[in-house]
């Protein structure tokens, strides 16, 4: 994977430059999370879940492997060094969902990314390589927190950058409650760094389970990752 900014062609336009930024990038599992997972189990696909990402680094992760028990997956993930806590949550018929604690570099470079303005729409990570979908304010943040990534020596790779245009929202097919969600979640400050509100609290504002908040969130993300990122569907490690 070539490392190093963006080069002039993927650079914006000054109409473009007014409006959020999206960006697909590639690391290896080697230099982010979970290399020991991937090199056990070379089959699995993982999704981490950043809409209920906490402040206490404990992630959502939802494992599908057709060749690894629940139990291997299981003591895969606590034989990783920058594991510190592994709990099975539940079968959700289309993989295992695990709660997990780390600490290490997974920790240090999911803070360099969000002490650069930028969101992690969605993470998925297959054949010991992550693809990571983010969300920017502008081309200076998606600079700022790609300069980051590599800093990080994780093997980056920018695979592609797309344009948010906040005045085309409509286009993304969100329900009334993911927009109620996700607006109460930014004017809350929940995308702020340091966060202003946990998922907790903000769920409790809208009247809501957590979970049925984090669910709005992942389901959101989805639309806008298919909405910004060209034919999002199918994009990183099947």
């Amino acid at each position: 994977m070539g490392e190093g900014t963006p080069t002039a062609d993927t650079r914006p336009t000054a109409a473009a430059e007014a409006d959020a930024t999206t960006a697909r990038i590639a690391v290896t599992a080697a230099g982010f999370a979970l290399g020991t997972l991937f090199e056990r189990a070379p089959d699995a696909r993982v999704d981490l879940e950043p809409a209920i990402a906490a402040p206490d680094d404990r992630v959502l992760l939802v494992i599908r492997t057709d060749a690894t028990s629940q139990s291997e997956v299981a003591a895969a993930l606590r034989a990783d060094p920058s594991v510190t806590a592994v709990e099975y949550l539940a079968d959700r018929g289309d993989g295992w969902v695990f709660g997990v604690a780390w600490d290490g570099q997974p920790r240090r470079f999911l803070a360099r990314v969000r002490a650069e303005d930028a969101t992690i729409l969605s993470a998925r990570g297959g054949g010991g390589t992550w693809t990571l979908q983010l969300l920017l304010p502008d081309r200076d943040a998606l600079t700022r927190a790609y300069e980051a990534i590599v800093d990080c020596e994780c093997g980056t790779e920018l695979e592609r950058i797309g344009t948010y245009g906040g005045g085309r929202g409509d286009r993304f097919d969100l329900t009334d409650e993911q927009r109620e969600a996700l607006v109460a979640a930014f004017e809350a400050g929940y995308y702020e760094v340091p966060r202003e509100v946990t998922a907790a609290d903000l769920a409790d504002r809208l009247g809501i389970s957590h979970q049925a908040l984090s669910e709005r969130f992942r389901r959101a993300y989805g639309q806008i990752v298919g909405g910004t990122v060209v034919d999002g569907r199918g994009s990183g490690p099947e």
